[in-house]
């Protein structure tokens, strides 16, 4: 079962559909749009080219014996993948918190993130700042899933050899449906 990262498409048709607007308006053969245009066109297509440019993706896969975490980068035409595969057995602890995307001058925004601590996870070079070498981070926003339902399927799968088998069903994406509320509340305080 794959859980794919969350996609900014509505970013993308915004900067998109600014930069055509600017290089419609600077194009245009009225004297007075045209000053205006230039600067609306150029940031416009800075800012497309630097989103295209530029991305970043987590993707969560979830076999029945572990799961990978893949990290897919791309600067421009260079795509880079990172995979850290951890097994069912070698998780020790689950581990929900929060972290803070700036800490400059308070600005930021509080994200949900899951640190799984495992035997023989050696993380040399962490990709994510995130990372240690004894545990590995899984910011669990970027991904599109309810948050409590990935963590609630993760201790599933690693509490039972028998439940794993259900990750290789055709019925596999019906286990990220969220828990119910009082089992999220158990599952908030321990």
């Amino acid at each position: 079962m794959s859980i794919p990262p969350r996609t900014a498409k509505l970013w993308l048709i915004v900067l998109a559909s600014i930069a055509v607007t600017g290089i419609g308006v600077a194009l245009a053969r009225s004297e007075m749009l045209a000053p205006v245009g230039m600067p609306i066109a150029g940031s416009g297509a800075v800012v497309l080219l630097v989103t295209l440019g530029f991305r970043s993706s987590v993707e969560l896969r979830l076999f029945a014996d572990g799961f990978v975490r893949r990290r897919r980068s791309c600067m421009f035409f260079f795509p880079r993948t990172h995979d850290i595969l951890v097994r069912w057995d070698d998780v020790e602890q689950y581990e929900a918190s929060t972290y803070r995307t700036s800490e400059k001058r308070g600005s930021g925004f509080t994200e949900p993130v899951l640190y799984v601590r495992a035997t023989g996870l050696d993380i040399e070079r962490p990709r994510n700042r995130l990372d240690q070498p004894d545990r590995m981070a899984i910011r669990i926003h970027l991904l599109a899933a309810e948050p409590n339902a990935v963590l609630a399927l993760m201790k599933w799968c690693t509490d039972g050899p028998v439940n794993r088998i259900r990750m290789t069903g055709y019925d596999s994406p019906d286990l990220l449906v969220p828990p119910p509320l009082r089992e999220r509340l158990e599952l908030s305080r321990s």
